[in-house]
């Protein structure tokens, strides 16, 4: 049988909690009925010495030597046949007065409760023995009658109880939403880092985590430094090795040039580290861009447009997206003939669409795809190292998104970048 999620949190709590209410309440039911039934018990003791007393204050000699209980204790359950409740005053074995409701039977009957005292009535010295006694069934209904409401009390308690509970835990567990639903943001870019906790119990946990991003960024910051350090170091030593090459070792170079370009370039670009993404606005960066490509756009008279409009940021660092969108504005530069212009098509929610377009000749369909694998070029005999779809296409997969080539309505080549967005 397979489970459809991990446990609850709030469900276990709950289920504790429900738990640990019963318990309480049942025991509670425990305590209070035996108070209750010792309540019963006194009081029904008190009533059978108050008949007693009666009895016995009542019970005297006539001058025919006869014993009367004159007058009888006054609860009409004492004249009522069968009613359990009856008294007696006997002489050893005989009875010498009796309640109406024995009708001449025994006081002892099965279940009754009985209390008995032995005394003297005036005018005689002869020991007598007053007795009453009260049905088991009357205490078994006066418990009944106090316990029905207890019970009812102590149910609505547990559904209030239980309301209470889950309230709390809801409550209680409002900050660790809210803190998950910061950890969502700071992964999709929509925070630096994690705000302080409302919980004491999450502010250790939220430091080491803020911790953990300075470390990476550190971390991001210092391999950066050192690929820029490399990218020196060889560029001279190959440089000098080039000039000095000949005949297959030009070429043989040439590829080892590429390959060390496509390293130190991939590198060099940070990518989503740790998943965890910045929130990058796409506006500085395209203005960045248009600084650095507007000369070249005048050398050639190609028409620059790098303004698509609003679009919202995107889910990664601003290094990353430089390199990504300087590329394809390089190649649609090295291209066209009058015209580049950087578009955002429609996207679905948590995107980022742009699209780079050029007017040139464009790239046959077939050829699209190996453009994109590493150090492939169109024209093998022209100038540059072929890296710049191959860069992208592997970035922007990094995060998540695509690189397609397509035509485009200028009529060259299309380059349309699905990337996430930051939320």
């Amino acid at each position: 049988m397979s489970r459809s999620g991990p446990p609850s949190l709030a469900g276990r709590l709950m289920l504790a909690a429900a738990g640990l209410t019963v318990l309480a309440l049942a025991a509670a039911w425990v305590a209070l009925s035996a108070l209750l039934a010792d309540f019963v018990d006194r009081r029904l003791a008190a009533e059978l010495e108050a008949a007693l007393r009666g009895v016995m204050a009542a019970a005297t000699w006539d001058e025919d030597g006869q014993l009367a209980v004159d007058p009888p204790p006054p609860d009409p359950r004492y004249e009522q046949p069968g009613s359990g409740w009856a008294w007696t005053v006997a002489e050893g074995e005989a009875v010498l007065a009796a309640a109406p409701s024995l009708l001449g039977g025994p006081i002892a009957a099965p279940g009754a409760i009985l209390r008995a005292r032995d005394f003297t009535a005036p005018g005689e010295a002869r020991m007598l023995t007053a007795t009453v006694a009260l049905p088991q069934a009357e205490r078994a209904a006066a418990l009944d009658r106090i316990r029905r409401p207890l019970l009812a009390s102590l149910l609505v308690l547990g559904l209030a109880l239980a309301a209470a509970q889950l309230l709390a835990i809801r409550l209680g567990l409002g900050a660790l939403r809210r803190f998950a639903a910061d950890l969502d943001r700071l992964r999709l870019g929509g925070l630096d880092r994690l705000p302080e906790p409302q919980l004491a119990e999450l502010v250790p946990l939220a430091r080491a985590l803020n911790g953990l991003l300075e470390a990476n960024a550190q971390t991001v910051a210092r391999a950066r430094t050192h690929v820029g350090n490399l990218a020196h170091a060889l560029k001279g030593p190959l440089a000098t090795l080039t000039l000095r090459a000949r005949g297959g070792e030009a070429a043989l170079l040439a590829q080892m040039d590429r390959m060390i370009r496509w390293h130190l370039r991939r590198a060099a670009a940070a990518g989503p580290g740790a998943g965890i993404a910045r929130a990058t606005p796409v506006a500085p960066v395209l203005a960045d861009l248009a600084l650095v490509f507007a000369p070249q756009a005048a050398r050639r008279g190609v028409l620059l447009n790098l303004d698509p409009g609003p679009v919202p940021a995107f889910a990664g660092e601003a290094q990353d997206l430089a390199e990504m969108l300087g590329n394809l504005i390089e190649n649609a530069l090295a291209h066209a003939r009058g015209a580049v212009r950087l578009t955002a098509p429609a996207a679905a929610p948590g995107r980022l669409v742009l699209a780079v377009q050029d007017d040139g000749p464009g790239i046959p369909p077939a050829e699209r795809d190996r453009l994109m694998a590493r150090g492939a070029r169109l024209d093998e005999g022209g100038d540059g190292s072929g890296l710049g779809l191959a860069i992208v296409a592997d970035l922007a997969g990094l995060y998540g998104g695509t690189l397609v080539l397509s035509e485009a309505p200028l009529g060259g080549l299309s380059a349309l970048l699905d990337l996430p967005s930051a939320r």
